[in-house]
């Protein structure tokens, strides 16, 4: 009986081991890796999805049709792991008759055999919602031009140079008299025959350091009071503490009165210069309010002045005004699809832009807009070719649109900065809770 017991356990030792080392190993080989691979296909796809996304929109533009966006708010994945067990056996026994002989050694050399098996079933799925951003919150979002602190975020992504940012997002650039009067303007416009005037003008304003800057913006609240007037109303004055950033600040006058004042200090983005001595003629003649902090702060002009060239004011001086009006996000896709559509004519027309980053070590590229060694397409689409090596590529209106991987253009920045605007469209509210189309 006790060589039975022993037997019996040998057995199902060797059972439990090898059913228990085909599990793990299933696990290990089966479930990571389809999880990795499914979960690396999704980002691609992805990342696809948002690239064709821009592109369509481009093309729609250039052909002067509606555009329409979509947006992948949610993925759902679900798993599920199944194990299935089981033995095969063959058993030749000596002596059938008897427990004893069925576990005999006799049986084993007879021809018996017991095989173990195991089986593992993973199951990996996603289910995606797409929705649409045609409603009211995003469309207002995306008509509305860009603000300086826009402008102040994309550039600090890093994406390119600042040329390639600054011909997207800017619309015109005027000059106007202490009156407001206009007295020079350049359209941002690759239609227009007059466009190689905006570009001199454009890289000059880069050339000066064209930027933006984080000031603080001072607001007077209250006329000139004493601490004693503060502290003997306190009712009239506590009003004031519940506004946020306002503080009670002494007034610097001649006489050096002890009086105060309450202000509000907001922080404020602008857009201003840099003075630069090669643009010396260009900068003398726009007021002090147009340059940086650095570059006035020590001058006659008020502490609280805040000039911003996209929002200009209006001097009382024979100064001028440098005026900058910013793009919505809806018209740099129509300027996008302008350049498309000059360079599929049948006589094409390629816009080309310079690398601002080098302005500072070869002055001479600001002025000669003909050297093409160091101009590059802005944006370049391929029709129905199908020769190129792509990262976009969609179907619309019977034809194929491409954008070419090999970097013969600035297409792959204009990209990165079209997906960050995108996404600085998308107020909330933009993308709808519920989807609009469910895609298991």
């Amino acid at each position: 009986m006790k060589l039975i017991q022993r037997n019996y356990h040998s057995v199902k030792a060797f059972f439990s081991i090898a059913l228990l080392s085909a599990v793990l190993t299933g696990c290990g080989m089966t479930g990571s890796t389809s999880f990795q691979a499914m979960s690396t296909s999704y980002r691609e796809v992805l990342e696809g999805y948002a690239n064709d996304n821009i592109l369509l929109n481009v093309i729609r533009a250039s052909e002067q049709l509606p555009m329409s966006f979509l947006d992948m708010p949610s993925v759902i994945g679900s798993g599920s792991i199944s194990a299935s067990v089981g033995v095969s056996s063959n058993i030749m026994s000596a002596n059938p008759a008897s427990v004893s002989g069925f576990f005999s050694s006799a049986a084993t050399n007879a021809g018996s055999y017991y095989a173990p098996s195991a089986g593992l079933g993973v199951n990996n799925s996603f289910n995606f919602t797409q929705s649409s951003l045609d409603n009211q919150a995003f469309m207002q979002s995306f008509l509305s031009d860009l603000k300086p602190e826009d402008i102040n975020n994309l550039t600090n992504n890093r994406a390119g140079p600042k040329s390639i940012l600054y011909s997207l997002v800017i619309e015109n650039v005027q000059i106007r008299d202490g009156e407001g009067n206009v007295l020079q303007s350049w359209d941002n416009d690759p239609t227009s025959p007059r466009y190689a005037e905006f570009q001199r003008v454009l890289y000059r304003l880069i050339d000066s350091g064209l930027k933006t800057e984080l000031v603080s913006q001072r607001e007077v609240l209250s006329g000139p009071i004493s601490l004693d007037f503060v502290s003997q109303n306190l009712h009239k004055v506590s009003p004031f503490y519940t506004i946020p950033n306002v503080r009670l600040v002494p007034i610097k006058d001649k006489h050096r009165s002890r009086l105060y004042e309450f202000v509000r200090i907001t922080p404020v983005t602008r857009m201003c210069l840099i003075k630069n001595q090669r643009e010396e003629n260009l900068e003398k003649q726009f007021s002090d309010s147009a340059f940086c902090n650095p570059h006035y702060k020590n001058s006659n002009v008020p502490h609280n002045l805040i000039g911003d060239l996209s929002q200009p004011g209006v001097t009382n001086d024979d100064k001028h005004t440098l005026a900058i009006k910013l793009r919505s996000p809806r018209n740099i896709y129509s300027f996008l699809g302008s350049i498309v559509s000059l360079q599929l004519q049948p006589d094409p027309k390629i816009i080309k832009i310079k690398n601002s980053d080098f302005f500072a070590t070869n002055p001479s590229m600001v002025h000669d807009l003909n050297d093409d060694a160091s101009s590059m397409p802005l944006f370049e689409v391929f029709k129905n070719n199908s020769s190129i090596r792509p990262i976009s590529t969609v179907n619309y209106r019977g034809s194929t649109y491409s954008i070419s991987a090999d970097r013969t253009s600035r297409s792959r920045e204009v990209l990165v900065l079209l997906s960050e605007i995108l996404t600085l469209s998308k107020v909330p509210g933009a993308i709808p809770a519920s989807p609009a189309v469910l895609i298991n």
